[in-house]
């Protein structure tokens, strides 16, 4: 009875989800990318954004004028570095409507995607029985919903991490021409998973940790060579295309969900805790002993979405910590978790995300995080101690 009523759950959450997304998709950064193809400075726009300002271009004049007429205006916040604009050229070079359209067609691609390489990958030791009620749990819970509805990149960032992880880790090991391709397939893949880098840069991590150091490496690349052509581009400095988009990000530190930038109220000082966070990250991967893989993406997950901002909808990455469990370690923090889960699939939208109930499972949350990163330092302890 209760696996048909989560299934009947995830069928009403897709079908609301796919609808918001055909209305809305309002956090796709279309505006942006099609004002950065077209040779305008989205950063300079989003700083105190007009509408008066905006450039006479048939996309974003249809893209301000459709939500105008939803009575839901929208302003420019280019947050993202000018090379993960341009991965969305494809659809930045398409009328806003058949782009929209578009980017959910990929979302549901990459959700599909998701679930399958999540069971190749880091769920591979989860019951086969228990992996459908959990990836339902996924589609049935808010921030997908959210995610697919609002158009937001984390779905296929993520899809993009975790073919990343699989083309690199193949079940029997290549050489010669193939392997080449692997490495420089898998670096292309990681590489268009920064589209939501906050994200996707700490899960990056765990090819230090596997010490994939030519996939990294590459996955960085391209980035600096879009980088520079928007450079050229916008006639500006190298060094404004990294610091413009961190400017307009960080108008939003304390506007997250749970992360440290709330807690501190967006002090500037966050930045540092935010470091101190990704070292210890690093340290976990280039400490912590072979065998841990389920540990070391838990923890990074578990850490990307507090570090930055981040908003409810990305928390649905959250299911992926239970393949960690199904290790059969840590079986007592399980109910924890699984408590934890539930508040922000399901709870937290009762109570419309109300102080008191972001408290309670933001508390709950940071007891979880910190419960894995004691572990991991107590495995890189041991290890030192060898």
């Amino acid at each position: 009875m209760l696996y048909v009523l989560i299934a009947l759950l995830s069928v009403v959450s897709v079908y609301e989800g796919i609808r918001n997304a055909l209305r809305m998709s309002q956090d796709f950064q279309y505006d942006a990318a099609c004002a950065l193809i077209h040779g305008y400075d989205p950063y300079d726009l989003s700083i105190g954004f007009s509408q008066d300002r905006v450039p006479d271009i048939a996309g974003l004049n249809e893209f301000y004028a459709y939500f105008d007429a939803q009575g839901t205006p929208q302003k420019m916040e280019a947050n993202q570095f000018p090379s993960l604009l341009y991965i969305l050229t494809p659809y930045a070079l398409l009328p806003y409507i058949p782009a929209r359209v578009l980017w959910l067609v990929t979302n549901l691609i990459c959700t599909a995607l998701i679930i399958g390489l999540l069971k190749s990958t880091f769920m591979s030791r989860v019951d086969d029985r228990l992996y459908p009620v959990l990836m339902m749990v996924m589609l049935a819970g808010t921030p997908w919903r959210n995610q697919i509805g609002v158009g937001q990149h984390t779905i296929f960032a993520v899809a993009c991490f975790l073919l990343a992880v699989y083309v690199a880790f193949p079940e029997e090991e290549t050489a010669g021409a193939k392997k080449v391709i692997r490495i420089i397939a898998s670096g292309i893949l990681l590489s268009l998973s920064y589209l939501k880098y906050t994200v996707t840069a700490p899960l990056a991590v765990y090819f230090i940790y596997k010490r994939r150091w030519k996939e990294f490496a590459l996955s960085l690349v391209p980035h600096i060579i879009l980088t520079g052509m928007a450079s050229g581009v916008l006639h500006e400095s190298f060094a404004d295309m990294l610091t413009k988009p961190l400017k307009v990000a960080s108008a939003l530190t304390g506007e997250g969900s749970i992360d440290i930038g709330v807690l501190t109220g967006g002090a500037s000082w966050t930045v540092v805790l935010t470091g101190i966070i990704m070292l210890f990250l690093l340290a976990a991967a280039l400490m912590l002993p072979e065998g841990n893989d389920e540990l070391f993406i838990s923890l990074a997950i578990l850490l990307s979405l507090i570090m930055t901002y981040h908003r409810g909808y990305d928390f649905f990455i959250m299911i992926a910590v239970f393949g960690y469990f199904a290790t059969g370690r840590m079986k007592a923090a399980e109910i924890i978790y699984l408590i934890t889960t539930v508040a922000f699939f399901f709870v937290n939208r009762i109570f419309n995300d109300s102080v008191i109930s972001l408290t309670v499972s933001g508390a709950l949350y940071y007891a979880c995080t910190i419960s894995f990163a004691v572990i991991a330092a107590e495995r890189m302890y041991r290890r030192e101690q060898r």
